[in-house]
């Protein structure tokens, strides 16, 4: 009762600062409850989902090194099984052949083996007469990309006595093979 006699004594004027101030405590209320919570989860889901985004970018990253990775690795499998399958005097025969020395090979013999701690090193000595450099160049190109674990361990060139443009070479070659 005496909050009705309260309210009917007080001016209009203050009747409509109750009553504003009613409504700001109201919106305070309004935001703090219910705003606020959910600007602050926005910001929250915001940050995470920015997080996982970048790990997405990172698992693609990562993805694509395995897929290059795989690919280099699956090459290396297939160069060992073709070790496997074929010996180093018959590679280095078909190379020659390819190349077009074939024909300059004076001899192509086996050195021996050397086996330790499951590794297999393999070594041919190979000598070709009157061949030109860059047919040379090639076949040592061709050895060194298409079957790895090849090293070249010894190389002597001399020139050939009938032609100067063309040389004696004499090198030994290592299979490097890992068991």
């Amino acid at each position: 009762m005496q909050l009705k006699n309260l309210f009917r004594t007080i001016s209009n004027r203050e009747k409509i600062l109750m009553f504003a101030a009613l409504v700001l405590v109201a919106a305070f209320l309004v935001y703090q409850f219910l705003f606020s919570p959910l600007l602050r989860a926005r910001r929250e889901y915001d940050i995470q989902w920015m997080e996982l985004e970048n790990r997405v970018q990172d698992i693609e990253v990562i993805a694509q090194r395995y897929a290059s990775e795989k690919s280099y690795l699956e090459g290396l499998l297939k160069t060992f099984e073709r070790k496997k399958t074929t010996s180093v005097l018959t590679f280095l025969e078909n190379i020659a052949g390819d190349v077009g020395i074939k024909d300059n090979i004076e001899y192509i013999k086996p050195k021996g083996n050397e086996v330790g701690d499951g590794v297999t090193k393999t070594v041919v000595e190979l000598k070709i007469d009157a061949v030109y450099i860059v047919d040379l160049m090639r076949f040592l190109y061709r050895i060194e990309e298409e079957r790895k674990g090849l090293v070249v361990n010894y190389l002597r060139i001399k020139p050939y006595f009938k032609d100067k443009k063309k040389s004696d070479v004499i090198f030994r070659i290592a299979d490097i093979t890992i068991e």
